[in-house]
């Protein structure tokens, strides 16, 4: 009984995170629990300072109201430290998911150096936090907490622990945290299935949702387009490495929205993601690049595929899914 408690308490918690605002009413009727059993479980929560009461809505023309409940934000801090190949965005998180960007630092190749800028920063302005979450462009292998791979970083088979060993720490890959994302927050995320975030960085990475859940592939390698192979010219190099980083030649265009439609077609993605650079780029340029892959999109895959700009731009995606990765793993944890 009181385990069953536990999960239920983890269901409410992973709910109101998700939907931000909710009712009791609505809680009961999502887990099926009864209103009294709904009531005791949040009362719970509220004296544990993990839910808090918001103001009151109408709920019928007779003024009939009823509490919103919303996630405590200050009752988690999360330390966020989103990677790429040239520079390091830190920030912090809260409980609800808001992320709060706080500096960039150039991103050293030497680990210990790496480690000891962050903590440096963080000394220096007495950060406290609970968590400590990593957006890392690379394989991560989450099952046993290691990085198998960053090659543009150099980093290989790295486990979480040598990564950072002094606090409550989780990490994944930059596109899965991306799209993961989306498919939390994006209202027009919530019903589909099968879509692909490509993100578009100092190297190209791609995440996947298959049958609504994260695909990441047996061995934590699925949605690598950046690693497809291109050949021009009898010489063959990665797409990443053809890519022209300043998103300025045709020819690039070309290239990705051919591997990107390549996805498409195999999968029957019902929707592409866009993300990174090419949000500072003109509208003009994704426009060609959404007509470029359409163009080379099967017919009964194009009427039902829909291609859109990420809506993360300033806060980045990677870093609104690297702090809900360490709420959902918190959550986890209360008993």
């Amino acid at each position: 009984m009181e385990e069953l408690k536990i999960l239920n308490k983890r269901k409410i918690l992973k709910y109101i995170f998700l939907k931000n605002n909710v009712t009791r009413k609505e809680l009961s009727q999502v887990t099926g629990l009864s209103s009294s059993s709904v009531t005791r479980l949040i009362n719970d929560l509220i004296e544990k300072h993990l839910i808090i009461s918001k103001d009151k809505v109408t709920q019928s023309l007779y003024g009939r109201k009823s509490e919103i409940l919303t996630l405590n934000p200050s009752s988690l801090r999360v330390f966020i430290i989103d990677i790429d190949v040239k520079n390091t965005v830190l920030g912090m998180g809260s409980f609800d998911g808001n992320v709060k960007i706080l500096k960039t630092i150039t991103t050293s190749r030497n680990i210990e150096e790496f480690k000891s800028n962050i903590k440096n920063f963080i000394k220096l302005f007495n950060y406290k936090y609970d968590y400590v979450s990593f957006s890392i462009p690379g394989i991560v292998n989450v099952d046993k907490n290691i990085i198998v791979t960053a090659p543009n970083l150099g980093w290989s088979d790295m486990t979480l622990q040598s990564l950072w060993a002094e606090d409550k720490a989780v990490f994944d890959n930059d596109s899965n945290l991306c799209v993961l994302a989306e498919k939390f927050f994006s209202e027009d995320m919530q019903d589909i299935q099968n879509a692909m975030y490509v993100l578009i960085k100092d190297g190209i990475g791609g995440g996947l949702i298959l049958n609504g859940n994260l695909y990441r592939g047996r061995y934590f390698c699925a949605g690598e387009i950046g690693h497809n192979i291109i050949v021009k010219n009898n010489f063959k190099k990665s797409l990443e490495n053809f890519f022209d980083s300043s998103l300025d030649k045709k020819e690039s265009l070309e290239d990705l929205a051919l591997n990107i439609s390549y996805i498409v077609n195999i999968l029957n993605l019902e929707k592409v993601i866009i993300g990174g650079k090419i949000t500072n780029m003109s509208n003009d340029f994704f426009i060609k690049l959404k007509d470029a892959i359409n163009d080379n999109v099967f017919v009964a895959n194009r009427e039902n595929l829909d291609i859109r700009l990420t809506n993360f731009n300033y806060e980045p995606a990677s870093m609104v899914g690297a702090c809900s990765n360490a709420v959902l793993t918190f959550i986890d944890t209360i008993i």
